[in-house]
């Protein structure tokens, strides 16, 4: 009886002994302080063709190789463009994942769409 009570109190210590850190492992890592939100908006330069499906409109990337949606289109200045095919650079700002306001198309101011004045008199 009492070589079984040995044996069991062996089998806890080693189950105690066990459960402890390995002075290897070092302290816990602390988590991570979250990032900060970004504050200005993040600026692109695209170089591409305009191109428009339905009542959208879109930057055909070359640098970078990707498609935008243009989120300010002003159908005056960007259907003459995608008629043309003529590649432009263009300064956008993201707004998210691949949707962009545009700013300056060729170093020219781009005001995007204008508001009727006369809404809402």
């Amino acid at each position: 009886m009492k070589r079984s009570s040995v044996i069991a109190l062996a089998a806890l210590l080693a189950g105690v002994w066990l459960a402890q850190p390995c002075p290897a492992q070092g302290p816990e890592a602390k988590p991570a302080a979250p990032k900060a939100a970004r504050t200005a908006p993040l600026k692109i330069m695209i170089t591409g063709k305009i191109s428009k499906e339905g009542a959208n409109y879109y930057i055909q990337g070359q640098k970078p190789a990707e498609v935008f949606t243009i989120l300010n289109p002003d159908p005056k200045v960007l259907d003459k463009l995608a008629k043309s095919g003529k590649v432009v650079n263009i300064e956008a700002t993201s707004v998210v994942g691949d949707n962009v306001n545009i700013q300056k198309i060729d170093g020219r101011p781009y005001q995007g769409p204008k508001e009727n004045k006369s809404k809402g008199k």
